[in-house]
Parts: structure tokens; sequence; C-alpha cells
């Protein structure tokens, strides 16, 4: 019967510290989700960069077309 209890009381001391090692992953995974939400606002924004360039280098709208289908179809 006292080994019963015994091991009992580990298990719940075992559930105690996966709680607080849990709580640690989270804040562990907010960081990198933030860190993900960054990069890919810098990403974003040099991709709106990039774009505005290119219709600024454009010397027409059927250069814009054509560079599009070109971009498309790989032709």
């Amino acid at each position: 019967m006292y080994d019963s209890m015994k091991l009992s009381q580990e298990r719940v001391a075992t559930f105690d510290s996966t709680v607080e090692v849990a709580e640690l992953e989270l804040g562990n995974s907010r960081l990198g989700l933030g860190i993900i939400m960054v990069m890919a606002a810098f990403v974003g924004i040099w991709g709106v960069a990039c774009l505005v360039n290119g219709l600024a280098s454009a010397g027409s709208f059927s250069a814009i077309g054509r560079s599009l289908i070109t971009a498309f179809t790989g032709m």
C-alpha cells in the first residue's frame, strides 16, 4: 500500500514540472512568431519596392504586359 502512494506522489511531482516547462515553451514560440512576422514584413516591403521600381523602369503598358507574360510562362 505504501509503495502505491509513493508512486502516485512521484507522478504528481512529474506533472507539475512538465506544466512549468510548457509555459516556457509558449514564451519561446511567441518570440519566434514575432521574429517571423517582422521578417515577413521586411520581405513584403522589399517586394513592393521592387514592383514600383519595375513599373517605373518600364517604357509602356505593352512592355509591362509582355514582361508579365514572359514571367508567368517562362518563354
